[in-house]
This record gives structure tokens, sequence and C-alpha cells, in this order.
């Protein structure tokens, strides 16, 4: 797949706490966006691949769209694990043959209507606990039933395994995640298109922050944000073709391993996130190493997730992340600048489109926090999913 497919088109609406649009209409404003920065007409999509969560289906979009023929269509399980699979699947399907363009999105009004973090919404009748609403969990039989409901606290609890296996106290690990936090607020501080950009969080604010699940407060999960986000890739070919400075897909893949059911306490060891070898062979496809990497755009469900992904892909040694942070930073002068749109945390969350299209600007030279030179880009949610991009 290597440079055989480009991202030529990206948009996204503005990020809010009650959109007053549909799904629907979210999921098209940004799709016309993504289109006419790309500079083609939306009838001229042939391909759609969507998450599996997103309630906008393909139909939907091939009636409004204005669609000849839609000649691919598929869909992604699960949410963060999501964003890159998207990526892999319209690749794959333009380097095939199958279809020559195609658009990728997220749609979600996740605060003004359904929101991942209340409880309830996860307890069916049943008694089985229900990652989504169309997912279920066998591994939640052992957790549901002792009040284990929603992805925050599953990362709280990895988060308490983490200090307990690299031998620091919870102190050491607040710091670190409160450094993840402040930062990524600086960048959404700058940040146009951010929900946080009016809002400043300092390291005593961050300590303020009520307790959510121990150890993480306020302000180390993402926000619930309403909004939406698309991306439209084509071959490298048609892509020269139609701007200057396509961004190349070099590698994207999604992964599942044994005992890796999404956020989950079932699974053999609670410190690491990634298969065995998937990570290697990612930068294997890339050409690329840890070092190539100009900007990193990490899922960030919570602090403690986008901090150890510098552990899963390659930027700090295992249990070492909470120290890369503290000593190294994330920000514009660090070894790899992480979320530097603000991320999930202080942009908006959609599921990590908006970390794709965020990476994207970074390799145009047209984001907000603009990393120079920036010529490799890196997307990931630990092991799960993962994608490099390059100009």
């Amino acid at each position: 797949m290597y440079r055989k497919t480009a991202v030529v088109g990206i948009g996204q609406t503005e990020f809010s706490r009650d959109s007053g649009r549909t799904e629907w209409e979210l999921a098209l404003e940004a799709i016309l966006a993504a289109a006419a920065d790309a500079g083609i007409e939306p009838s001229e999509i042939d391909g759609i691949v969507r998450y599996a969560y997103d309630n906008v289906t393909q139909a939907m979009l091939a009636r409004t769209l204005g669609s000849r023929d839609i000649r691919w269509y598929g869909e992604i399980p699960f949410g963060g694990i999501a964003q890159c699979g998207v990526v892999a699947q319209a690749s794959a399907a333009i380097a095939a043959g199958i279809a020559t363009t195609v658009v990728v999105y997220r749609s979600l009004n996740e605060r003004s209507g359904v929101r991942y973090g209340r409880a309830e919404r996860n307890i069916p009748s049943d008694g089985e606990f229900v990652h989504a609403a169309t997912d279920r969990s066998p591994a939640g039989q052992f957790s549901g039933p002792y009040g284990l409901h929603v992805p925050g606290q599953v990362m709280a609890l990895w988060a308490r395994r983490y200090a307990y296996e690299a031998g620091i106290s919870v102190e050491q690990l607040t710091e670190a995640l409160g450094a993840v936090a402040v930062q990524q607020r600086n960048y959404a501080n700058t940040n146009p298109a951010a929900m946080m950009r009016d809002r400043p969080l300092d390291r005593d604010a961050y300590l303020a922050g009520r307790m959510i699940s121990a150890p993480l407060r306020l302000y180390d999960y993402c926000l619930e944000s309403d909004g939406a986000a698309a991306m439209i890739i084509t071959s490298a070919e048609r892509a020269r073709a139609l701007r200057p400075d396509p961004v190349y897909v070099l590698a994207a893949q999604q992964s599942l391993y044994r005992h890796s059911e999404p956020i989950t306490v079932y699974a053999a060891d609670l410190t690491t996130f990634s298969g065995p070898g998937n990570i290697d062979k990612l930068y294997a496809d890339a050409r690329v190493r840890p070092q190539d990497v100009s900007v990193a755009e990490f899922y960030d469900a919570t602090s403690f997730a986008g901090m150890t992904c510098l552990e899963t892909y390659g930027f700090a040694g295992h249990l070492t992340a909470w120290k890369h942070v503290l000593d190294k930073g994330i920000g514009p002068d660090s070894p790899v600048p992480v979320n530097t749109h603000g991320g999930h945390l202080s942009e908006g969350y959609i599921h990590g489109l908006n970390h794709l299209t965020e990476a994207v600007r970074q390799l145009r030279g047209t984001a907000a926090n603009q990393v120079p030179g920036a010529e490799v880009a890196l997307v990931g949610c630990h092991g799960s999913s993962s994608a490099i991009f390059g100009r």
C-alpha cells in the first residue's frame, strides 16, 4: 500500500456541546467540505467507509451526495480502533482498483445526544456489560456486576496497574498525566477550532479538578462533543493531478490479538497495549523508523491512553512514558510533539477522525500549531489502529 493512495480532502464541522443539527446533517457538512477541499464534486465519490458505531449509513450518503455509483462500501467495528481502520480499508479498495475516490467519516452528537461517559447506557436489562450500543463483550461478565461500566473506569484501573508495575507513586503518575493535559490545553488555546480554545489550564487547575475514577481527574478525560469530520482518499496518481500537496498513506492497519477486546480488564497484561510484532510491521510497511516521525496524534480518550502510546510506538521504553513526559514533554520543542490540535482532551472528541485531519494539516503545513518541516505523521490508538502519512 506504500504511497499508492493519498489524502486530497479533509473537512470538519465546528465541535460543540449542542450542534442543533442531526448527525446526518453534520456528516454531510464535513463531507461536502472535504470534497471542496479536494476540488471534486461530491458525485465523484464512489466509495464510502464508515465507523460501525455511526448512525449515518452509506445509503443515506449515497442518496444525498448525488453519487452515480458507490462501487465499494464498508465499515469498521469499534470506536478508537476504527480511526485508522477506515483509512486502511479505503486505501485497500483503491489499491485493488475497486473504487477510485473514497470518503471516510465520523459524525456524532455525543454531548447533546448519547453520552459515552454515562453508565446506564452500558447496562442492558440482562445484566451483560456493553461497551457501546452495537457491541457486546463477553469479558464484561467479569467486571460489569462489580460496577465497572464505562471506559473511563477501565482506564483508571489500567493507570493504577501501570503505576504499580513502573514502581512509581500515584503522585508521580499524576504529575505526568497533568503535564499531558496541560500541554494539550496549551495547543487548544491557539487552535481556533478547539472547544477549549478560550479556557486555559495550568497545573494547579488540573489538580483542582474533581476525581472521577481514581487516579484520573476531570481533566484526564476527553471532551463530550457534537460534530463530524471527513477525509477523502484517492489514488496517488489522481491525487497529484488534484492538488500540489497530497498527503500519502505510507501504511495503515488495524489489529486484534489475544485478550485485546476493546476497553476491558480481561487481558493478559494491563501494561502492554499492542499485539506482537504489529508495530514493527507498521514501521516496516511505511519504510520509516520512530525517529523519522515529525508529529504524532494519539488517541486520548484519557490522558493515560495518550501518554502510554509513546511506549507502544517506540518513543519511550516500556513503563517509562511517564518519565518521558516529565523530562522531554510533548510540546513543540519535544522530540515528538503529540496531539498538536489539543486532542480529544481539549479540541473535540470525534473518535479519532479529527486526529487524522490534524495529521494532514501538519504535513500540508497549515496546522494552527505547525511543527516546522513536518515530513512524517503518525496517528495511533495503541497498537489496535495505526496509520503513518508522508509528504
